[in-house]
């Protein structure tokens, strides 16, 4: 995989979702191989499951690191897992982070997990604090199904000037599917993350096609 902290450019960010993977009756841990064939492309992949026991996701996340350890993985939510296992990185949602006690936050703080946590207006993004995250998940972009509390879509007014304005790197969530990469890459180098884009193989490549076609 590429080296993660020098990633500046357009490229994928693979959401391993367990519920989109049982609805569409996907292989959740041969997933990852596919993506591995585009290191230009993935700087990391983060593994998201919802609602499971704890003794569920131990061994959902202790099978890929075993499976797949180049691959940086980052945990959502489960923050403390994430250390626990030694994972690249966590993804701790805005309101998740602000409900944590001070303990919480220093230990969050004090470990050296690659931390990234959710934006959902830009003016949100412009004012997070850039010495606790790496970077930020802005969204939802367009419509989505797979977030039961999703915001409002916020469309591309505005995203050309965060390349400029942002206080860390940012990344594009929410409903991104191929018709939509060349308007957003019209506004600028993001790295766009997705569930279903990125789990269906045809659609995968596809984008993976297009931001190629667009750097060349």
């Amino acid at each position: 995989m590429v080296e993660p902290n020098v990633w500046k450019h357009s490229g994928l960010y693979p959401i391993l979702d367990l519920d989109f993977c049982k609805k569409k009756n996907l292989n959740f841990f041969e997933l990852p191989k596919l993506w591995l064939e585009y290191p230009d492309l993935v700087p990391w992949i983060q593994i998201r499951a919802k609602n499971v026991s704890s003794e569920e996701l131990n061994s959902l996340v202790k099978t890929l690191l075993d499976k797949y350890p180049s691959i940086p993985w980052i945990l959502n939510d489960y923050w403390k897992e994430a250390i626990r296992f030694d994972c690249f990185g966590a993804h701790v949602g805005k309101e998740d982070y602000e409900s944590l006690n001070n303990e919480e936050k220093i230990s969050l703080r004090e470990s050296k997990l690659f931390l990234g946590t959710s934006s959902h207006t830009v003016e949100e993004v412009e004012t997070l604090d850039s010495s606790l995250w790496n970077y930020t998940g802005l969204g939802p972009i367009f419509p989505t199904e797979n977030k039961e509390d999703a915001k409002s879509a916020l469309g591309l007014e505005n995203l050309g000037k965060l390349t400029q304005t942002a206080s860390v790197p940012v990344t594009l969530i929410g409903g991104i599917q191929v018709p939509h990469l060349d308007s957003i890459l019209e506004q600028g180098s993001f790295l766009l993350s997705s569930i279903s884009m990125v789990c269906l193989e045809e659609e995968f490549r596809a984008a993976a096609e297009k931001i190629r076609t667009r750097k060349r």
